[in-house]
């Protein structure tokens, strides 16, 4: 933004009446002007000031004059008009005013050759202050939208009207009509005003924050235009959410809200370059891989042949072989795998040793974080969850580097039987999130990985669009056997089968066994015995209702 408390040079006479001055004598001149003295000492005051020749001021007054009385841009033909005479007479002008246009005095308006002084010159003019004129440069789409988002900000500051904003800012938007990043707004957004917001959105996302809805309409709207508009946006109707060039980040009240570019208004505004500031993923559901602990896992002699078959599929070469061949034969490149069963028995753990020797982090879905009490922002929130990992991907494909793996833990939320649409808001809001995630199974490009514990309530659609679906069961009696031997490198090969056969637990529960034995290590200053150890896999599971005692009559 522009500082406007900078003190600039003031001129002692004043300029816009030199200039009104001249244009008066060569009004209907005929290029005859009345040489009073007050013409002469203006004249070359403004030759002096602005270091141009006589034809030169005489335009730049004429222009000026014509602007400020009309807010309507110069041609050749309206100066002849003003000093009576023919068009063709002052042909030779034309010279002059593309050297005013080089020197940055003057700035083409629209596509016919039209012109009007550039907006420094006419704030000069307010202020009485000194012009200097800075050499015409060729912007680029960046430079466009700070100077653009400048105009936009400064004009409450100026105490200018929305309708004169309005009317700089489209012409502003003519000028550089030729970049490429404004012919694709103009096709696809018809009013100025609604790309005049895009711009100012764009140029805060360039800025790296999102814009408050309630000051960049205030910047552009005055009354209630801007309340009208206000509406329409937290109504999420403005043809820009309907669109979806924008999104909220915070809603809430217009007091507070934000909103930011869309995935697609990025791509439409800042074209090529929108990868640079496409949504990523945030760094507290990164699970990088350098952190992942090694760890050995035991599974039966099926779930093994499954898990390895998928861990080769998710090796860097295979992956690229085998999306080559789905691609090449139409078919869905995406690999979504499904890991079913029982709680405690190393699925996420799983998942979390595959990305390890795969080499491939993870970016982990928090199901409950996805929910929102907000009707309506659960979807997005899916929807933004799968176009910033597609972004991660393609991010991670242009650094030659391995895309990552999206898990969705415990999905059982939303992968379970559809509800009925009339038990209200809440199933309603299920089954839409449900829609978006078959959906984006359906196109996904990457690694997708869900656990479940209840897969008997697994809605029937999903289950075509799993490639793998792996059941984890309790392990094995010899599984166990080598499980407790692992995490308990002291007990006898004997003791560690008689607590596999003797406890069905889950790989989980004798994490929970094992860590108890730390604990009571660390209180004690010693190891426990064998029998310790029975009596707290004894309370590990907890009397379900069908294991009490009868109470009563029997018969």
């Amino acid at each position: 933004m522009k500082d406007f408390t900078t003190k600039e040079k003031i001129v002692r006479w004043n300029i816009s009446k030199a200039m009104s001055c001249v244009c008066e004598s060569l009004n209907k001149s005929k290029l005859k002007p009345k040489c009073t003295q007050k013409y002469k000492t203006s004249m070359e005051n403004l030759k002096e000031l602005y270091n141009l020749s006589q034809v030169q001021v005489w335009i730049i007054c004429l222009t000026c004059s014509h602007y400020v009385e009309r807010e309507d841009s110069s041609t050749l033909r309206s100066l002849a008009n003003n000093i009576d005479v023919a068009a063709m007479s002052i042909m030779t002008w034309k010279k002059e005013i593309d050297n005013l246009i080089e020197k940055g005095f003057l700035e083409l308006y629209g596509t016919k050759g039209d012109f009007i002084p550039v907006r420094e010159l006419k704030d000069s003019l307010y202020t009485n202050t000194v012009f200097t004129p800075q050499p015409k440069h060729e912007l680029d789409e960046i430079d466009f939208l700070n100077t653009f988002s400048e105009r936009y900000e400064n004009r409450r500051i100026l105490g200018i009207s929305d309708y004169t904003n309005q009317r700089e800012l489209a012409r502003y938007e003519i000028q550089h009509q030729t970049l490429p990043m404004i012919q694709r707004l103009i096709k696809e957004i018809e009013d100025c005003n609604n790309r005049f917001i895009l711009y100012d959105v764009a140029n805060d996302v360039l800025k790296g924050g999102d814009s408050s809805l309630n000051e960049t309409l205030s910047d552009l709207f005055d009354g209630e235009t801007r309340y009208l508009v206000a509406t329409e946006m937290m109504e999420e109707e403005h043809i820009l959410f309907q669109k979806g060039l924008i999104e909220f980040c915070k809603k809430g009240n217009l007091s507070d809200a934000c909103i930011t570019l869309s995935d697609k208004g990025r791509k439409l505004v800042l074209g090529e370059k929108a990868f640079l500031f496409e949504d990523s993923i945030n760094e507290k559901n990164l699970i990088k891989k350098d952190y992942i602990k090694e760890k050995i896992l035991f599974y039966s002699e099926e779930n093994q042949k499954e898990i390895d078959r998928l861990k080769n599929a998710l090796k860097e070469d295979k992956l690229k072989q085998i999306q080559k061949r789905l691609k090449d034969d139409g078919l869905p490149v995406g690999i979504a795998v499904l890991l079913y069963g029982a709680p405690g028995t190393g699925k996420t753990e799983s998942v979390m040793q595959i990305a390890k020797e795969t080499g491939r982090d993870i970016v982990h879905v928090d199901i409950s974080e996805a929910k929102s009490a907000w009707f309506g922002e659960s979807e997005k929130r899916i929807k933004k969850i799968f176009i910033s990992y597609k972004n991660a991907c393609e991010i991670a494909k242009r650094k030659n580097e391995k895309i990552p793996i999206l898990l969705f833990n415990e999905a059982d939320a939303i992968i379970s039987k559809r509800k009925n649409d009339t038990s209200g808001n809440c199933a309603q809001t299920e089954n839409a999130i449900q829609n978006i995630l078959l959906e984006e199974l359906e196109n996904v490009k990457g690694i997708f990985i869900a656990t479940t514990n209840l897969v008997s309530n697994l809605d029937p659609a999903f289950e075509r669009r799993f490639l793998f679906k792996i059941k984890f069961e309790n392990p094995s009696t010899e599984a166990k056997t080598l499980i407790w031997m692992n995490k308990l490198s002291w007990i006898e090969e004997q003791d560690a089968k008689i607590f596999a056969k003797t406890y069905d637990f889950s790989g989980g529960q004798i994490d929970n066994i094992v860590r108890k034995i730390a604990m009571n290590e660390i209180i004690t200053g010693e190891r426990p015995e064998i029998s310790e150890i029975h009596e707290m896999c004894k309370s590990e599971k907890i009397e379900t209702p069908e294991c009490a005692k009868h109470i009563g009559f029997e018969f």
